[in-house]
């Protein structure tokens, strides 16, 4: 029970790497906000931690938008009485290189990636240095620091990603506020697994290619990501904060 009485809000928590890590930190003892936008995972992922005797409650919030960012803090503080852990997971995607960016794609993706983090983390600090200190992970990506092509507008925004992470860890030590960032490498979600389906491409199909770019040949699934989630949020990572974990099945090590 690494996280007993601990109060978390994990964005994007109704899917993939976010819903990982809420379950996962229900079971560890976390009370748990689940932050979506999409009202129906998002609740889903409620009911199976509520199913295994755990707490919980969603939250509609797009947290590219600075007020709603605030409310899913405040309805975190309201319900559960504190806040120690935020976890920054909600992110988009934009495919494609940086010749088919337009002022929309980029306005859209940083948003989310960038200026939600940013939001989450500057409505929850306050509350959590009033509960004596608490940790902030922010959800990167291996390709923030290997290149790619294809990707180039989320690559970039991941990076931002790390920079804002470093320089927050700075800022809010004096609080007793930790600020580190996960670096996943190729993880199969159903995002990942429904979207191979529009292509044709089987969910045994996309397993047997993806992940052959790393060290270990194979995808992540999303509850090994949610392990190293875990680790950065718990007093186990009491002296680990600026820092960047790469769950990234050894890719930018190659």
């Amino acid at each position: 029970m690494r996280l007993k009485d601990r109060v978390a809000i994990v964005t994007g928590g109704g899917s993939g790497i976010g819903e990982a890590t809420c379950l996962l930190f229900a079971e560890e003892g976390a009370r748990v906000v689940v932050a979506d936008i999409d009202p129906e995972g998002g609740r889903q992922t409620v009911q199976k931690i509520e199913q295994k005797g755990g707490q919980a409650v969603f939250v509609l919030a797009h947290v590219e938008v600075e007020e709603e960012a605030a409310l899913a803090v405040q309805r975190a503080v309201e319900t559960f009485g504190s806040l120690h852990i935020l976890v920054n997971n909600a992110g988009m995607r934009v495919y494609g290189p940086i010749t088919e960016a337009d002022e929309r794609s980029w306005d859209a993706i940083l948003g989310v990636n960038v200026k939600g983090v940013a939001f989450c983390s500057k409505a929850a600090i306050p509350h959590m240095a009033t509960a004596g200190g608490g940790s902030i992970v922010n959800i990167s990506s291996a390709n923030a620091v290997s290149g790619r092509g294809g990707m180039a507008q989320y690559d970039a925004t991941k990076a931002a990603v790390l920079a804002l992470t470093r320089s927050m860890a700075v800022d809010h030590a004096g609080q007793k506020i930790r600020v580190n960032a996960i670096c996943p490498g190729p993880t199969i979600t159903q995002f990942h697994i429904q979207r191979a389906a529009r292509d044709g491409v089987t969910e045994d199909e996309l397993r047997a290619r993806s992940g052959k770019n790393t060290i270990l040949q194979r995808a992540a699934e999303a509850r090994e990501i949610a392990y190293g989630i875990l680790f950065l949020a718990s007093d186990e990572a009491s002296y680990v904060t600026g820092s960047a974990l790469m769950v990234d099945g050894g890719l930018s090590a190659i």
